[in-house]
C-alpha cells in the first residue's frame, strides 16, 4: 500500500543518514575529554562476518496463500489475433530453515549489516482442476539494517534491528502459458509449463541478542518480522509486470503483493578490531 511505501523510503532515508553518522558520533565518544570518564564498553568498534542458520517463512494470511492467480493482459496483433497470454500462479510456502551469512561494522552502540538469506521450501497451489498441486520454490532475501545494542558494558547485549529487505521468490512450473483460438474467442490452447520470479522489497523490525565471547567470536540470535510489497512478477515468458489496482483489491489498491513474513535466527560471528 502507499503508506507502507512511504514508510519503507523513510526508513532507508533514516538508514543511510545514520549509517553515515554513527560512525562519527561513535568516534566523538571516543576521545578523551578532559575529566570525562573511559569507555567501559565491552566493545567499543568492531568488524566482523558471520554465519546464521535461519527459518523463514512468508505469511499465507495476504497474497502469498496458494490461491491466488494473475493473468498477463492481452495484446493484439497487427497481424491479427493475440499474443500468448501467462498465467501465474502466487503459492504459499512451509516454514523452512536456511542459512545467511553476512558482515558488519559496530562503533559503540550502534551497528550496520549486510546479510544474504537463502532457504528452499514446499510450494503449494490450490486451484479447482488439475493445477491443484505442490511444487518448490527458493526464498532470498538481501538485508541492510542497522541495530542499536543495550547494556554494553556486558558481554551479553541485547539489541534492536531496523532495516530494509529486497526479496525473492522463485517458484518451480508456477507459470503457464496459453494461445489464443481464434475458432473458440478464448485463451484455451496450452503452450508450456515454467518457473516464475516473485520479487519485492520492505522493511525489517527485530530485536535479539549476542554474546561475545574471546578471541572475536559472538553467538548471536534474534526475530525478524518482514514487511514487504513485492512488486514485480516475472513468469515463463520473462516480461515482469505488477499486479494492478482491478485484480489485485482490496489487498493492495497501489498494486503489488502483500506478503510478509516471521523470521528467526542464529548463528555466530567472528570479529576483528576489537
Amino acid at each position: 500500500m502507499r503508506l507502507n511505501r512511504i514508510a519503507f523510503f523513510a526508513t532507508l532515508l533514516s538508514i543511510l543518514f545514520l549509517g553515515a553518522s554513527f560512525k562519527a558520533w561513535a568516534d566523538d565518544e571516543d576521545v578523551e575529554t578532559y575529566g570525562q570518564p573511559e569507555s567501559h564498553d565491552f566493545i567499543n568498534h568492531r568488524t566482523y562476518v558471520g554465519i546464521l542458520g535461519t527459518s523463514a517463512d512468508i505469511d499465507n494470511n495476504n497474497d502469498f496463500n496458494g490461491y491466488e492467480g494473475y493473468l498477463t493482459a492481452p495484446v493484439a496483433l497487427s497481424t491479427g489475433g493475440f499474443a500468448d497470454q501467462e498465467l501465474d500462479y502466487v503459492p504459499t510456502i512451509n516454514r523452512n530453515f536456511g542459512f545467511a551469512g553476512m558482515v558488519g561494522h559496530r562503533e559503540g552502540p550502534w551497528a550496520i549489516e549486510v546479510s544474504y538469506w537463502y532457504s528452499n521450501h514446499t510450494a503449494s497451489v490450490y486451484t479447482s482442476g488439475p493445477t491443484t498441486f505442490s511444487t518448490s520454490a527458493v526464498f532470498t532475501s538481501i538485508n541492510v539494517d542497522l541495530k542499536r545494542y543495550f547494556f554494553t558494558t556486558l558481554p551479553i547485549q541485547p539489541f534492536i534491528d531496523l532495516g530494509m529487505n529486497f526479496t525473492y521468490l522463485s517458484s518451480h512450473y508456477t507459470s503457464e502459458v496459453f494461445a489464443y483460438d481464434s475458432a473458440s474467442g478464448l485463451f484455451d490452447e496450452y503452450l508450456s509449463t515454467g518457473d516464475q520470479t516473485d520479487s519485492g522489497y520492505g522493511l525489517n523490525l527485530g530485536l535479539g541478542a549476542e554474546l561475545y565471547l574471546g578471541d572475536g567470536l559472538s553467538l548471536v540470535g534474534g526475530v525478524i518480522q518482514r514487511f514487504t510489497t513485492w512488486q514485480s512478477i516475472e513468469g515463463l515468458q520473462k516480461s515482469p509486470y505488477v499486479p494492478e489496482y482491478t485484480d489485485n483489491y482490496p489487498s493492495n489498491p497501489d498494486g503489488g503483493l502483500l506478503g510478509n513474513g516471521l523470521n528467526f535466527y542464529l548463528g555466530m560471528t567472528v570479529g576483528f578490531d576489537k
